[in-house]
């Protein structure tokens, strides 16, 4: 016999009911990818002059920002924010935001077998760092196209597509994966920070602001700020060995590296250790000032536009 009663109340047969009748239909993962990739957009277009600072002083220890800006605008003028790498940018880091909002709660239910805004800030923050395998990948390409055209101050290279023609031409695929293993602890590390800290912030915040939006922007910032911390000195690491690896690009004297070299941890780890032998935490964290900014209004930005985005969406879409 079924016990019908029982049935009829149960949780998820009323909300599927109240659904049926307001003539929503329940959501699924694929349904998030659009508001999603319309924040990650904004966020890059909004960002992208403030990371090409970031870049100068990361592959440059010791460059300040103020230099930093002035050398590009000496070589580029204020038109190199939209010819040196914006179209690689935008796109790259699109990408990277939209796999990391997307495939984080993906991976916290399959982890946990709940829904990640039932989650503990550890869970949170696991689920957001395992998540970004699929997403290191997917960049990798772009962050080197992007990263040549930053620093191409000779002016050697005609747009993006002529950089990744020269990458393919000289060095192959793996070429397109130079310094993977550093961009996937940084990116890691910077992930699991900002989903570990953003509600515990939240919380902290609200106790002093009432304003909601004032809310998302102040604890957004902060863990994006954390994230920083926790991966600025992979940053810096990175850029160097991408930047000497790119550079190596136009010796022919130089033999080209195995297939699997990008993924190969020890040159990344052996420049940290370089670094701070040499120069220190100062060495280790240059330019963190430009990427605190960077990402920390990152940060704020995609806490404020992800949920709302989320909800204009759901609300046009007839999406519960």
């Amino acid at each position: 016999w079924i016990n019908h009663s029982s049935c009829c109340s149960s949780p998820s047969f009323l909300e599927e009911e109240a659904m049926a009748a307001s003539g929503k239909r329940k959501a699924t993962a694929v349904d998030t990818l659009p508001p999603i990739c319309g924040g990650a957009v904004v966020t890059s277009v909004v960002m992208y002059p403030v990371d090409v600072v970031r870049a100068i002083c990361m592959s440059n220890p010791g460059t300040g920002a103020g230099a930093a800006l002035k050398g590009f605008l000496e070589a580029h003028g204020m038109m190199g924010f939209v010819k040196q790498g914006l179209v690689a940018e935008v796109t790259r880091a699109s990408i990277s935001r939209a796999i990391k909002f997307f495939m984080q709660p993906i991976v916290h239910k399959a982890l946990y077998g709940v829904p990640e805004t039932k989650g503990s800030p550890i869970s949170k923050g696991l689920a957001g760092a395992i998540g970004t395998f699929p997403e290191v990948l997917a960049i990798s390409p772009l962050e080197n196209i992007k990263l040549a055209a930053q620093l191409d101050k000779e002016g050697r290279f005609n747009g993006s597509a002529d950089i990744a023609k020269h990458i393919w031409r000289t060095r192959g695929f793996g070429g397109m994966m130079i310094g993977y293993a550093g961009m996937q602890v940084r990116q890691c590390l910077w992930t699991g920070g900002f989903f570990l800290t953003l509600d515990v912030y939240k919380g902290a915040v609200s106790n002093v602001v009432s304003n909601k939006l004032a809310q998302d922007v102040l604890s957004g910032f902060c863990a994006g700020a954390t994230g920083t911390a926790l991966n600025c000195w992979t940053d810096v690491c990175r850029s160097i060995v991408q930047k000497k690896a790119l550079a190596d690009t136009f010796d022919p004297s130089i033999p080209k590296p195995g297939a699997f070299e990008p993924y190969n941890p020890v040159p990344f780890f052996s420049e940290a250790a370089n670094l701070a032998k040499t120069k220190g935490i100062g060495g280790l964290y240059a330019g963190v000032g430009p990427k605190m900014i960077h990402l920390g209004g990152s940060g704020a930005i995609l806490a404020v536009l992800m949920p709302r985005f989320k909800t204009m969406w759901f609300d046009m879409m007839g999406i519960e």
